[in-house]
């Protein structure tokens, strides 16, 4: 092996390494605000100037336990910087990591475009002794074959910069914390590399440090959400089974899950997010190479994209019963973010549900405390007001803020009793012991079939 670049490894090992984040979203601004955190200096460079001035103002684009202490404890620390010119960021830093966003086309192919472009920039600086990170998701052989030929248009891998893939393995909602105790994978193409990711990423990581080759990197975060959207795939098809049976799948998990092998999850309304609705398709789509075949992860991704629809049906089914109207009927969604206590909307069931619900004639309200989107419905401050004038309740996601709603106020207020608890934080007893009809993935059956 070729002598380590000691002078940027001490560099990293004091904590005297300038470091450049590109992209500021919801991997990117953690990664910056940690780094800083652990006492290192942090050039931010988003091509949002909006982003970049409320964040110079120690405010906070979106809802992350922690991130507006954080973000404020940076920004009077003064080693956190914002520059809207990556060429300066690029020019002043030591270590560059590119957090971009990698989304789906509409033809659900793998978009490299913000990557590409982030890349290009930085191939046009000088990249001597520089230590550049991709975290941004990316299918198995993009970065050997699309990433290091841009970087080494002018320079040479292991000569006279180095590069690495470090997957992101944040959970919105729980980012800054995880981010210091999930283990980091990191991969590498030439030993120098890793052996320098791995010193970075030891400053802010309480945790396991795993290096492997980049092809493996590439993959493996992608097979973990494919793992995690297949699970929940078949949660929700054990709850469709349920419903068919007239059983309550919660009682069918508990008794399941005594087994010391077995660990089903609760199914639900479908999945959301930046990831698990995306990196399965980037798993099966290399990038000039023939699409990859799997129907067990193809037939789950279907699976949970249909559940908002049936989610839909048991709402209308739910009117009808009650002898409703569509199109004269109010419903009260609460929750528009993909999960409990974000602010991120990306991906959200709730955006099918409410236009399919609007499609069919309901007048839809929605109510987040977390998010002021509404995918077409009609937004609310005042959830009880809206309550009293709706004729079922949908509950989407289980925002904290909801968790502890009292039941016999909603049923004293609610226009028709209906509740559908997508996320199963009701207690079915109590909800029907008030005379409530309640209905959930995996449990339909109406109060006279008790």
């Amino acid at each position: 092996m070729k002598s380590m670049p000691s002078n940027l490894l001490s560099k990293i090992e004091k904590h005297e390494a300038k470091i450049c984040v590109i992209g500021l979203g919801q991997v990117g601004l953690p990664t910056a605000l940690t780094f800083c955190q652990s006492g290192f200096d942090i050039t931010g460079h988003d091509i949002n100037k909006d982003l970049l001035a409320a964040l110079n103002q120690s405010k906070a684009p979106f809802e992350e336990k922690g991130l507006d202490e954080l973000l404020k404890s940076c920004v009077a620390s003064k080693r956190f910087h914002t520059d809207p010119n990556i060429e300066d960021s690029v020019r002043n830093a030591d270590v560059i990591i590119v957090c971009v966003a990698t989304p789906l086309t509409s033809g659900i192919m793998p978009d490299l475009s913000y990557l590409e472009k982030a890349c290009q920039s930085i191939s046009e600086m000088s990249l001597e002794n520089k230590l550049v990170i991709i975290e941004s998701s990316i299918s198995p052989g993009t970065f050997k074959g699309l990433i290091l030929p841009m970087l080494e248009k002018r320079f040479k891998l292991g000569t006279h910069f180095w590069a690495a893939f470090v997957p992101e393995r944040l959970a919105p909602g729980t980012a800054l914390s995880e981010i210091k105790t999930t283990p980091r994978v990191i991969g590498y193409v030439d030993e120098e590399s890793s052996h320098l990711a791995a010193s970075l990423y030891g400053k802010m990581v309480n945790s396991q440090i795993v290096s492997t080759s980049v092809e493996v990197a590439e993959i493996s975060k992608l097979v973990e959400n494919a793992f995690r959207d297949v699970n929940v795939a078949f949660a929700n098809e054990v709850g469709l089974i349920c419903e068919n049976y007239g059983i309550d799948v919660a009682e069918l998990i508990k008794v399941c899950n005594s087994h010391p092998r077995v660990k089903l999850l609760q199914p639900g309304p479908g999945v959301g997010g930046p990831c698990l609705p995306k990196d399965p398709y980037l798993l099966l789509n290399p990038p000039g190479k023939k699409k990859i075949e799997s129907a067990i992860i193809l037939d789950s991704r279907k699976i949970n994209d249909n559940m908002p629809f049936h989610v839909v049906n048991l709402v209308i089914d739910a009117l009808m019963e009650q002898g409703k109207k569509i199109s004269e009927s109010t419903v009260l969604v609460l929750g528009v973010s993909y999960k409990a206590n974000v602010s991120d909307t990306r991906f959200s069931p709730s955006k099918d549900i409410v236009t399919q619900l609007g499609k069919n004639g309901c007048n839809v309200i929605v109510h987040d405390p977390k998010s002021k989107e509404t995918f077409g419905g009609q937004r609310t401050e005042n959830m009880w007001e809206s309550l009293s004038q709706s004729d079922a309740l949908v509950l989407v996601t289980d925002h904290d803020e909801f968790k502890n709603l009292d039941l016999a106020k909603i049923k004293q207020t609610i226009r028709t009793p209906i509740i559908i608890d997508t996320r199963r934080i009701f207690s079915r007893n109590q909800a029907e012991g008030l005379g409530i009809k309640y209905i959930s993935v995996g449990y339909t059956k109406t109060l006279k079939d008790k």
